[in-house]
């Protein structure tokens, strides 16, 4: 049978003349470098992209990190736009054991360090991080549903997300007020619940495990780009996060913490940002957030606030930042960090179960300052200095308040002179120190029978309370 085509290819040239569908945007970021501890053996990182770097990244990343993302606009007609966005990451393991928390050391591996398994050639994770759509309107605003990282900031230089409502949900974005733009959004968060067992048997034979998530729904109103004028511009933020908690979970759970916990919590941000200076321009932002209960710990150096929801209960945290970037002529310029939190546990603190914050009552402050040199185009040498203390605790310190404090210089090929410029290829040297990696509870070893904090990590530097590092590495996005 002859097949006459030309009806067919008369109606595909009509759908595409009407509905435009702009090509494939690839955008991406990775880093990934190697490491010699001038002693041998293992180098210890004091941070990670799960917890940020509290005196600073740079020569304080034992990982290679990879976010590859694929987006395409599928529809353009009449003012009306649908765009699809997907990421992939890929990550190596931040610890020997899978638990950053205990041993944050570089655990890269070999050439093929695939993902499951452990050892050099495995334990390697990826997640698809990001899956949505969203539906520009004529009017200007968007509606958009699925998994995404929602309206983030961090601090760069400590790869660190003041702000982080990533996850599952919907949301409208960008309505127009006049004065700066309305995005409203629900965001649902899953704690590990536990695991009840039901007895299918009467004889016991057989049990049955019941998985008890607990899942909470974040209500996030943002107000964006509040003109201030001279002050700058002004974010505004609020997320409100309700645990959805069933009868038949406080009933199967009812001395597990975690599942049935259904306090709610809130957690506010006002970020300014400014810019000003002519020879000195200086781009900041000053930062003020309070959380309580499952959001109380923005008062300690925690990573993504607004993404995780806690357990915890009659707590409350209070943070304050200032960030930014300081340009001197071509030739010089400063990327800084001031951090300053507070926790109040209260009394109640991590008596249903286990506690995900700090279970103290204190203060905590870092100070990170990166300046550079550009001596070309494509050359710079930068040095970074961090140093943070907190209040002493659990620690066990000769010191009454634990300090931490980071060294890093660098030679840097980058492809222009902006503190922004990517790829950078950099060779560098680190010396790190402070009674919180000597003296931490991150470190604990035994010692003939005896528990001591940070001996781990002075045996892994011939019993010296400071590690001093080489390496190379390189950052890019694209």
């Amino acid at each position: 049978m002859k097949i006459n085509w030309l009806p067919l290819a008369a109606a595909v040239a009509f759908a595409a003349g009407s509905v435009s569908a702009s090509a494939v945007d690839f955008h991406g970021y990775f880093r990934a470098g190697a490491q010699l501890n001038a002693v041998g053996g293992e180098v210890y990182c004091i941070g990670s992209g799960a917890d940020g770097h509290k005196v600073g990244r740079l020569g304080d990343e034992c990982d290679t990190y990879a976010e590859l993302a694929l987006s395409q606009n599928v529809y353009d007609k009449a003012d009306s736009k649908f765009d699809v966005y997907t990421l992939l990451a890929y990550g190596s393991r931040e610890s020997l054991d899978y638990d950053p928390i205990t041993r944050p050391i570089d655990a890269q591996g070999n050439s093929w360090q695939g993902v499951g398994g452990e050892g050099p050639w495995g334990g390697q994770r990826t997640s698809i991080r990001e899956a949505w759509a969203r539906y520009s309107t004529p009017e200007g605003y968007s509606i958009w549903a699925g998994k995404r990282f929602y309206q983030r900031k961090d601090i760069h230089i400590m790869d660190f997300y003041y702000l982080n409502n990533a996850g599952y949900g919907a949301g409208i974005e960008n309505i127009d007020v006049g004065n700066g733009s309305l995005s409203f959004a629900v965001i649902k968060w899953a704690n590990d619940g536990g695991e009840a067992v039901i007895n299918n048997y009467p004889d016991g034979d057989k049990d049955d495990i019941e998985p008890l998530n607990r899942n909470v729904y974040k209500l996030d109103a943002r107000w964006n780009g509040i003109n201030l004028g001279a002050l700058g511009a002004l974010d505004a933020s609020a997320i409100y996060a309700l645990p959805a908690i069933s009868d038949h979970q406080r009933e199967r759970l009812s001395d597990t913490g975690r599942a049935n916990t259904a306090n709610s919590g809130a957690l506010i941000t006002l970020d300014l940002g400014s810019n000003f200076g002519s020879t000195i321009n200086v781009n900041n932002h000053f930062i003020t957030q309070w959380g309580n209960n499952g959001f109380a710990y923005v008062g300690a150096y925690k990573n993504g606030a607004g993404d995780n929801y806690t357990p915890d209960v009659d707590a409350n945290g209070i943070r304050l930042i200032d960030w930014g970037t300081l340009d001197w002529g071509s030739n010089f310029d400063l990327g800084y960090s001031l951090f300053w939190s507070h926790l109040d546990s209260g009394k109640n603190h991590g008596v249903k179960g286990d506690a995900w914050t700090y279970t103290r009552s204190g203060w905590e402050y870092s100070i990170v300052l990166r300046p550079e040199y550009k001596w070309t185009e494509y050359t710079r040498t930068t040095l970074e200095l961090g140093y943070s203390e907190m209040k002493k605790t659990d620690w066990v310190s000769p010191k009454d308040n634990p300090d931490l404090y980071k060294i890093t210089l660098a030679q840097q090929f980058t492809p222009g002179k902006g503190f922004w410029s990517r790829p950078a290829i950099r060779f560098y040297v680190s010396y790190l120190s402070g009674d919180q990696v000597a003296h931490s509870n991150k470190y604990y070893a035994a010692y003939d029978g005896n528990w001591q904090a940070g001996k781990m990590f002075r045996d892994a530097q011939n019993g010296h309370s400071y590690q001093f590092t080489f390496g190379t590495q390189v950052e890019a996005w694209w």
